[in-house]
């Protein structure tokens, strides 16, 4: 009998609530509101191998309250609510339903004091830890985030804007009992005036991250922390012929602890650009910056506070050696002279001294671009083209580096073609002992005959330093689809990756170049995935989707006491979705499938399935 109740309880408030009238807008004094929605009774269960059995009726459903008070320039308000819901992929059940809230408020919008509030908290929402180029490790955990903003923007007076962030994560991986969490807060603070002829502006900010990465992938050592505290001011004026010219003063303190090793410092950042056309096609342009710390510019490049990046751990020794004496100083001209409406070229000369780790470099750089547009009937072919000759101080060595880019589309025989390529060879980075090679391209097609479309893509990518063994990164895609009308589409992908990468709170973000980060402190990865999709609409309202996906994977890196830790990994995919609607009422059923296991677990791979059977009617409440 507990169990009829059990049930028959949330059926019949379902059954109640759909047979709801509708009603219009309500104001009530000063105060309007508008409440919409949906309600979705049904029944879901939930099996596998590490998780016992579930199943119930369950209620879920999704609520939108929006309004303003008195104005909407006054004060307006977005309220959006979600119970049992998937958020992860629109499309499918997933394997958890989550629920949440979002709400967004403006105060004082047609005014001179705008401000802002916004706040977003999510339960048991299906989420990922990002592998690059191939499918991402499914994870399920609990979110929020909090955010405030203000301006003031008076006429003829300095304006103002400030803003504070925060938020924080925690999450679970399937297939591993690793935990993983993210923190972060951060304060912006912004002034601008125009005063004499002269743009002035200043700005101040200060955040701090933390992340608790899960041990699978990071070993021994799982916690980051970086905080930053950094302010700056900037000027610019009008210059005869044409011309602007700009400066800017920046001086960050940051601090960071990766995985075990410590790092902090202080950088000084001066720069000045200025720019005149004495002819209507031609450009003069000059600019110099200048660093007194330029390994700790580098490593704040690399691990700086974010929402992906994280906090305090101790121990750990300075192996970012940031505290030596380092600076650099770059000067640059360019000449830029537009030979048609469709053409331009520019010549460069470029200096640049670098004192680091005890030792003194100097390249000298001279520089000849071009680029060229043409335009097709039906598409249109953007080349550019550089070359640069650069010298080194010592022993006199000499590099050839160029880029070329390529951009190309156009329709031909019914076909839509577009491409694009960029590649480059001994092109600087940021410190003038290492050069980098690298190559992209994507291409896609399409066409139509009749009801029948296909469609192809591909794209792939290559970076390393060069000379440099085991710096590259590289990844290729390539996808399809076909189908006829609205009876059937079909599609499938492929997709590779390998290379470097620092791990985070979220994910695995490829090495930076130059490779200035200690070896035991870089991953390495690698792997493929595949994929799969079908989908029909047979019948008016009426919807059938499938999709399967698979990945292999394999994650490798040393602790900073030389342990090594790799795993090899699998994640493999399968959803369904039926659907049909008759008016505002909408039938659904869909299935879920997630394996995902990783050698380096102490549990076996772990499969997790969920069904979903239920009806869901939209509602305009008033």
């Amino acid at each position: 009998m507990f169990f009829r109740v059990k049930i028959a309880a949330p059926l019949l408030t379902a059954l109640l609530l759909l047979a709801l009238p509708l009603a219009g807008q309500v104001k009530t004094g000063d105060l309007t509101t508008s409440l919409s929605g949906t309600l979705a009774p049904g029944f879901s269960a939930t099996f596998g191998n590490q998780v016992g059995s579930s199943h119930a009726w369950v209620l879920g459903g999704t609520g939108n309250l929006t309004g303003s008070y008195y104005n909407p320039s006054f004060l307006a308000f977005d309220v959006g609510y979600y119970l049992n819901q998937s958020r992860a992929n629109s499309n499918f059940q997933s394997i958890t339903d989550a629920s949440g809230l979002n709400a967004n408020t403006t105060i004082f919008g047609g005014s001179h004091f705008p401000g802002a509030v916004n706040y977003t908290k999510s339960y048991d929402s299906e989420g990922n830890y990002a592998i690059p180029g191939v499918a991402n490790f499914v994870t399920h955990g609990n979110s929020d985030t909090f955010g405030v903003n203000w301006s003031a923007n008076i006429p003829d007076k300095p304006s103002f804007s400030a803003g504070y962030q925060m938020g924080s994560s925690k999450y679970t991986i399937y297939g591993s009992n690793d935990n993983g969490t993210n923190h972060f807060r951060s304060l912006n603070l912004h002034s601008a005036y125009h005063l004499a002829g002269y743009n002035v502006g200043g700005f101040y900010t200060i955040g701090n991250s933390h992340a608790l990465i899960p041990q699978i992938i990071a070993g021994q050592h799982p916690e980051t922390h970086a905080s930053e505290d950094s302010f700056g001011f900037n000027v610019a004026h009008r210059l005869p012929l044409q011309g602007d010219i700009s400066c800017s003063f920046t001086r960050s303190d940051f601090s960071t602890d990766y995985l075990g090793s410590k790092s902090d410092g202080t950088i000084d950042l001066l720069s000045a650009t200025s720019v005149i056309h004495p002819a209507r096609k031609l450009g003069i342009s000059g600019s110099v910056s200048y660093s007194d710390n330029l390994s700790g510019q580098l490593v704040e490049s690399i691990v700086t506070p974010g929402p992906t990046t994280g906090a305090a751990s101790g121990g750990g020794s300075n192996v970012f050696n940031t505290n030596e004496s380092s600076n650099s100083l770059d000067m640059l001209a360019v000449a830029t002279y537009a030979a048609s409406e469709n053409g331009q070229l520019a010549a460069s000369v470029e200096r640049r001294d670098q004192s680091f780790l005890g030792n003194s470099y100097g390249v000298t750089s001279y520089g000849l671009h071009g680029s060229f547009v043409h335009r097709f009937s039906a598409g249109n072919l953007n080349s550019s083209a550089s070359m640069t000759a650069n010298t080194m101080d010592k022993g006199g060595e000499s590099a050839l580096g160029f880029n070329v880019t390529e951009n190309f589309s156009t329709l031909l025989g019914g076909w839509h073609l577009n491409g694009n390529l960029n590649y480059a060879q001994n092109v600087q980075t940021l410190l003038v002992t290492y050069m980098n090679s690298f190559y992209n391209f994507s291409a896609n097609a399409r066409h139509t005959w009749g009801k029948v479309n296909f469609s192809a893509a591909a794209a792939g990518s290559h970076t390393a330093i060069t000379d440099q063994p085991g710096t590259a990164n590289s990844g290729q895609s390539y996808s399809s689809t076909i189908g006829y009308s609205k009876w059937i589409n079909l599609s499938g992908g492929y997709s590779k990756a390998d290379g470097e990468a620092l791990i985070t709170g979220s994910g695995l973000v490829p090495v930076p170049v130059p490779p200035v980060v200690p070896s035991s402190l870089v991953s390495m990865y690698g792997g493929e995935s595949y994929s799969f999709s079908a989908s029909s609409a047979p019948a008016r309202r009426m919807i059938f989707q499938a999709s399967w996906s698979q990945s292999t994977s394999n994650t490798a890196s040393t602790d900073i006491a030389g342990a090594l830790n790799s795993s090899s990994n699998h994640n493999g995919q399968f959803d369904t979705l039926v659907q049909y609607q008759y008016r505002k009422l909408s039938f659904n059923a869909g299935f879920a499938r997630l394996d995902q296991g990783f050698s380096g677990s102490a549990v076996p791979t772990q499969v997790v399935s969920s069904y979903y059977m239920g009806v869901s009617r939209w509602f305009k409440f008033f």
